[in-house]
């Protein structure tokens, strides 16, 4: 298949509101990953912190007293030893982290749904194809990674390098699979909005291009 990266320049408005979604998708695909990170990190940082008694050593009250250093041993604050510190610095930084991501990622939903409302203002340019609304959705944002909704719409070509794709990222290189997991979801969301008929079924467009 030798599609073009990106759509010609001379492309219709459509089109590069398209590309612009899909660059969107690509971007909130980014902040999910580092709140999924963020995320991971705060409940690792919980289990480390459940077995932190195991990890501080235990003699030190002790030797303070044994070497008569009984105000030393009242007024030992377990919590100034570096580990604790440690914890709570990580657990800082996680929770902000994973807030801020989950705003941008919302703030992205809302660009790429105003983004949506362009697109279907303009009628589709060509290659259109009769589709299952509800068979799509799901396709693309459950299996898309791997191709579900371009089996859906039976591009063969393009659906079995999305599967090549999906099954590689998942065992080999993350990037591949982060790349069809962005273009399915911003391919399912459009399709959300997509007006269906009274057989249940909508016209997507098979465009060429890969962004």
């Amino acid at each position: 298949m030798k599609n073009p990266i990106f759509p010609p320049k001379d492309s219709s408005l459509r089109t590069k509101n398209i590309k612009i979604l899909h660059i969107q998708s690509i971007f909130l695909m980014i902040v999910l990953t580092m709140s999924l990170t963020a995320s991971m990190g705060i409940l690792a940082r919980s289990l480390f912190a459940y077995f932190i008694p195991e990890l501080l050593p235990t003699n030190e009250i002790t030797e303070m007293i044994t070497e008569g250093g009984f105000a030393d041993a009242l007024s030992y604050d377990p919590t100034s030893n570096p580990i604790f510190v440690f914890i709570k610095i990580w657990g800082y930084v996680g929770y902000a982290v994973a807030i801020i991501t989950l705003l941008v990622a919302i703030a992205l939903l809302i660009f790429m749904k105003n983004r949506i409302t362009m697109i279907l203002a303009d009628a589709p340019e060509r290659n259109t194809i009769r589709v299952k609304k509800a068979k799509y959705v799901w396709l693309g944002f459950l299996l898309g990674a791997f191709g579900g909704h371009l089996f859906a719409i039976k591009n063969k070509d393009k659906a079995s390098l999305f599967l090549v794709f999906g099954i590689v990222g998942t065992l080999l290189f993350p990037i591949l699979l982060f790349y069809t997991s962005a273009i399915s979801f911003s391919d399912a969301f459009l399709a959300c909005f997509i007006t269906k008929d009274a057989e249940g079924y909508i016209e997507v467009e098979d465009y060429p291009y890969w962004i």
